[in-house]
C-alpha cells in the first residue's frame, strides 16, 4: 500500500517504541552499517531522528558531502510474523549546530538517561572512558525523504511508503 495521505499515526508510534537504528553508509573500503541510539521528534511532519556519534567513526566519516544516507529500524522479532515492523528510509544526516545542541541533548538525554550518567557519574574506569568518548561526540539529525515503514500487524508485508 503507497500512503497518498499522510497519516503517521502508526509510524510516530513505532518510532517513539523503538531506541535504536542503524545507519548504511559506503566507503572507499565498501558498504558499512553501525547501530545507534536515537530520539524521534514526531512533533515535526514527518519527522526527524536524533543521535549521538564519534565524528571520527567509520559510518559518519563515510557520510557523502550531501548527506545521503540510508537508515533502518526493526521491533524484536517475537515469533510471530504479525510482529515484524520495521522502517527503512533514505534521507540525509547532518551534524547538529552547536546552538541547537542543548535542546536535542535534553531529549536525547530524557531519553537514555544511563548516557548521560556515563558523562556526568561513571562509576568504573570502563564507564569513565566510554562517558568521555559520549561527551565528545557529536549529535546528528536524519531527515528522510522516502520512508518505508512494514508493519505485518496490519496485514501479511504490510508497508506504507511516503516520497517526501
Amino acid at each position: 500500500m503507497t500512503g497518498e495521505a499522510k497519516d503517521f499515526t502508526k509510524l510516530h508510534q513505532f518510532l517513539n517504541t523503538e531506541s535504536v537504528l542503524t545507519i548504511a553508509t559506503s566507503d572507499a573500503c565498501g558498504p558499512w552499517s553501525a547501530p545507534v541510539l536515537y530520539v524521534a521528534d514526531t512533533a515535526e511532519e514527518p519527522f526527524s531522528l536524533y543521535f549521538l556519534s564519534s565524528a571520527n567513526s567509520r559510518h559518519i566519516k563515510s557520510i557523502p558531502a550531501n548527506g545521503s544516507a540510508a537508515v533502518s529500524i526493526y521491533s524484536d522479532y517475537t515469533g510471530d510474523w504479525q510482529s515484524i515492523r520495521g522502517v527503512q528510509l533514505h534521507g540525509t544526516i547532518v551534524e547538529i549546530a552547536e546552538e541547537d545542541r542543548a535542546s536535542i541533548a535534553e531529549a536525547y538525554f530524557s531519553r537514555f538517561p544511563e548516557i548521560k550518567a556515563l558523562i556526568d557519574n561513571p562509576q568504573t574506569k570502563q564507564e569513565t572512558l566510554i562517558g568521555a568518548a559520549f561527551e565528545r561526540s557529536n549529535f546528528y539529525r536524519v531527515t528522510p525523504s522516502f520512508i518505508r515503514f512494514t508493519n505485518n500487524g496490519d496485514s501479511f508485508a504490510g508497508r506504507t511508503e511516503w516520497q517526501l
